[in-house]
């Protein structure tokens, strides 16, 4: 498996962290910071950015997320080990943790990607009608811009859009590192798949909140306080669906959350993991 490696010469118990879609590991760094002292931080490229990574098309349902997650883990021949998820990276977490209490002794899910069950439901017929309830995620997606003169003019580029406002410049910085890759054309290029960001927010599951109760290793979640996707109602599904949970709610801070507020995200890692 591809890996990102936060500290190759650790020695420490490893912990992995699941990225987001479409938001490369190093973009994650400040918020897991203080964690790097006692924990060996690896992060596992999801498919999208795999050299050789499938048509998009081929993605039906987020199980494959969590499939190379263990599949990783396996190869690393680790067990229990510390495991946090962000938004998709927390979906498959979550999956990987349910299947494998083996190889994952710890969770703690960022924002992960379970809207309001009353939304998930509309989502579930909608897709049975076979319409696209997220269509402006989709569109959006595969309008992305996909080509730049060099690296700074795509790090102008994105720091203008609304998303990346609240961001400290080095992780931006390490955004457009991870996303982009010499063009044989010239030039740096995307290197996610907006085809895979795409599909991704169409294959959104409907069934986490089944998930939710089947968790039972220690676990916290993590949300932004203006999350659009981990509201406040699904904190109340989460809370209701397992009670043994411990839940962190970060000030001001929207669905990216560990990228718009690291320092109060890595305060709360610490907490959990290591205090």
């Amino acid at each position: 498996m591809n890996f990102y490696d936060f500290n190759p010469d650790s020695k420490q118990p490893l912990l992995h962290l699941a990225h987001a879609n479409g938001f490369p590991p190093s973009t994650y760094a400040p918020a897991i910071k203080p964690l790097l002292e006692k924990f060996h931080a690896v992060s596992f490229y999801a498919r999208p950015f795999w050299p050789d990574c499938p048509p998009a098309n081929t993605l039906k349902n987020w199980d494959v997320f969590a499939d190379d997650l263990i599949k990783g883990l396996e190869q690393l021949k680790v067990s229990k080990i510390t495991a946090i998820g962000h938004s998709l990276g927390g979906v498959a977490t979550l999956n990987a943790a349910i299947r494998r209490p083996d190889l994952i002794g710890r969770v703690v899910l960022i924002d992960p990607t379970m809207l309001p069950p009353a939304f998930l439901s509309k989502v579930f017929w909608y897709n049975l009608l076979g319409m696209e309830i997220r269509k402006g995620l989709v569109e959006g997606a595969l309008r992305r811009r996909r080509q730049w003169e060099n690296r700074e003019k795509a790090y102008e580029s994105f720091k203008e859009k609304p998303l990346f406002k609240k961001w400290p410049d080095e992780i931006l910085r390490a955004y457009v590192d991870g996303m982009t890759t010499p063009d044989e054309k010239g030039g740096v290029k995307l290197t996610y798949s907006p085809e895979w960001e795409a599909q991704i927010y169409r294959t959104i599951p409907t069934d986490v909140w089944k998930k939710a109760k089947q968790l039972t290793q220690p676990a916290l979640v993590i949300r932004g306080e203006t999350s659009n996707t981990f509201m406040a109602d699904s904190e109340k599904a989460f809370k209701k669906a397992n009670p043994s949970v411990r839940f962190a709610v970060v000030p001001r801070a929207g669905h990216l959350v560990a990228q718009e507020a690291p320092s109060e995200v890595a305060q709360i890692l610490a907490n959990f993991l290591i205090s």
